[in-house]
């Protein structure tokens, strides 16, 4: 295991982050979907709706072999696999995760619909030409080289197969104050999204397309994910009070984020999107 592979374990592994994702997102390690006019349908519902937009971007069905790239605990997965009836392959690099989504799938009864493993989503050992679909959740911000990752992505899609990005992205620097810089660097570096940087407002389709995939489209569903990005705004505040004062913010990364990302995202310096398009030419390993 590489030192950025690392770094994304002991993120995963720390307490603060686990408790939070098992006791405040239940588990799931992404931000629930409010449609318009819904601003206060329940947290989990609204997450629900978001793995319902992951299956309607990739038009789902139960035929098909699909990759989640950073499955996190199985739980966009298991719920995916056990609605729309695909295979899902569920690949992550922080060991405790694969048994935790075992777990669920069994619970789910869908643990013949689901195979989850230990691998680096830039570096895995599928074969070409694979997967019907591929999606994250949050989750390429950890990838180091991003272009990288994306041509494994290309390499194991099937022609005509279908990719589904659900990540952030990032105003251009200067648009950040001294303080947004800081709180935005400290938290990078704290939860190890080395490749967030490379999302940048209207520019990362142009990344994608550079790869090979065609027809990219990227939805800004920022207003819809509101909501939740305030919720973790309104737990965080308190504790993130003693945190700043104190200093601790490389500390509390979670309390940090969900306090700091809210400001950033109202103010358009942080967007919530979807980056979809496909494949249409066969792999060919030169």
């Amino acid at each position: 295991m590489n030192s950025d592979q690392q770094k994304v374990v002991k993120y995963y592994t720390r307490l603060e982050t686990k408790w939070g994702f098992d006791h405040i997102l239940w588990g799931s390690k992404h931000f629930g979907f409010y449609p318009t006019g819904k601003p206060d349908i329940p947290e989990k519902e609204a997450q629900i709706l978001l793995q319902d937009l992951v299956a309607k971007n990739l038009d789902l069905k139960g035929d098909q072999i699909i990759l989640d790239a950073g499955c996190g605990q199985g739980v966009v997965s298991a719920y995916l696999a056990k609605k729309y009836g695909p295979k899902i392959f569920g690949i992550t690099i922080v060991p405790f995760e694969v048994k935790r989504a075992q777990e669920l799938a069994e619970n789910a009864s869908v643990q013949d619909k689901t195979n989850y493993q230990l691998m680096d989503y830039s570096a895995t050992t599928f074969a070409d030409n694979y997967f019907d679909a591929i999606y994250t959740t949050e989750t390429l911000s950890h990838s180091p080289d991003i272009r990288k990752t994306l041509k494994e992505f290309f390499r194991i899609l099937k022609p005509g197969g279908k990719i589904a990005f659900f990540e952030y992205t990032l105003a251009p620097d200067e648009k950040f104050s001294p303080w947004e810089k800081k709180m935005l660097d400290v938290v990078i570096e704290g939860s190890a999204m080395m490749g967030l940087k490379d999302f940048r407002h209207d520019q990362f389709t142009g990344v994608i397309r550079s790869i090979g995939f065609e027809n990219v489209k990227e939805q800004n569903i920022t207003e819809n994910i509101r909501p939740s990005f305030y919720r973790l705004h309104k737990l965080s505040i308190w504790p993130y009070k003693l945190v700043k004062f104190f200093g601790l913010q490389k500390f509390f990364i979670n309390t940090t984020a969900g306090y700091e990302y809210y400001k950033m995202a109202k103010k358009g310096l942080l967007r919530y999107c979807i980056f979809t398009g496909n494949k249409t030419k066969e792999f060919a390993a030169s």
